[in-house]
């Protein structure tokens, strides 16, 4: 089955996003986030991109391969006229090249430490955050400019191969389940104060639920767990056979939740989701492969501005015995530390 647009969107947003209008100052572009997580194959990471119209981009590949986080980064010139670009994006070493629109993307890395050349195809429809359920996307309260944000459950396929450490040489054979988002907004804007005072407070939660025959998604804040949806920012979708609909309530819990650092390397997650029909489920992690931290910087590399983790993770659905994987995000405010340096 070939997969298209979701309501809302068109082909064209696979690609570059310009904002016309703008103030000179303001750092817009588009984010590109994809997970790759493989119990089997002891590979477990987020491929990330930044696509500014500051004339670079960002590429990270992160990932935790047997229990050891091996980290990517690279900040490289981009062509601020983005109009007409539709990549692909490479830095040398990590590309990303859209094949298909919606429904097949490469993604490929040549580095000392490890290679990939992964295919992603759609596993089921992408789902358009504009279309979310009862507000529309929740995540515009975030960003002044603010374009768009598409979600899609994805299948991983390809070769994966080990440069160094103690499996050096091993080339592993991926095949599993993934997620991605596709984001076109403005980004840390606005200064963060002149301090940053320690505090570890968590803050939002996005859940990338991956099952054999549905796939769940939602976007929410710790502290709003208890209003109703029509009081708070929340959204999300569930997709299988049938198409992506829009999830009606969720909420998340984090352990240890003590206002220490310790949230900051979280160990355990469970969510209750409410279904499109009214049904709830619940959904709690049974094991954590292992976590990374995403680079999130404005123009200023020294100065982190957001804590945000992704912690890979074993699913199993409480009412019906479901198993599965992904990816549990969330961050903790305020950073910390302020500086990397």
């Amino acid at each position: 089955m070939t997969l298209v647009a979701p309501e809302g969107l068109v082909d064209t947003d696979e690609y570059r996003h310009p904002l016309p209008g703008a103030p000179d100052n303001v750092l817009f572009g588009d984010t590109l986030w994809v997970s790759v997580v493989d119990p089997e194959a002891g590979v477990h990471g987020v491929c990330h991109w930044h696509l500014s119209n500051k004339g670079y981009a960002r590429f990270e590949s992160l990932f935790v391969i047997d229990g050891v986080v091996q980290l990517y980064g690279n900040k490289v010139p981009l062509s601020i006229e983005c109009a007409d670009d539709r990549g692909p994006w490479t830095d040398g070493r990590m590309t990303y090249a859209v094949i298909e629109p919606w429904n097949h993307i490469r993604i490929t890395l040549d580095w000392e430490k490890y290679a990939y050349e992964l295919d992603f195809h759609g596993r089921f429809e992408p789902w358009n955050y504009s279309n979310c359920e009862p507000s529309g996307d929740p995540m515009k309260i975030m960003d002044e400019y603010y374009g768009g944000h598409f979600e899609q459950a994805m299948s991983c396929t390809g070769r994966f191969e080990i440069r160094d450490g103690p499996n050096k040489g091993d080339v592993r054979q991926l095949n599993c389940w993934s997620h991605r988002d596709h984001t076109w907004t403005s980004r840390f804007n606005v200064p963060q104060q002149w301090e940053v005072k320690e505090n570890h407070v968590p803050a939002h939660f996005w859940p990338s639920v991956q099952l054999p025959d549905r796939h769940i998604n939602v976007f929410g804040l710790h502290w709003q767990n208890e209003n109703k949806p029509t009081e708070r920012s929340i959204g999300g979708f569930v997709s299988d056979k049938d198409g992506s609909r829009p999830l009606r309530n969720a909420k998340a819990e984090i352990w240890p939740n003590d206002r220490t650092p310790a949230v900051r390397d979280a160990t355990k997650f469970r969510y209750e989701f409410e279904l499109p029909d009214g049904e709830i489920i619940h959904v709690k992690t049974t094991k954590k492969h292992g976590q990374i931290q995403l680079w999130l910087r404005a123009e200023n590399d020294l100065e982190n501005r957001m804590d945000c983790y992704e912690a890979f993770c074993d699913f199993e659905v409480e009412e019906t015995g479901e198993v599965g994987n992904g990816t549990c995000e969330y961050s903790v405010m305020p950073v910390w530390p302020q500086w990397k340096a």
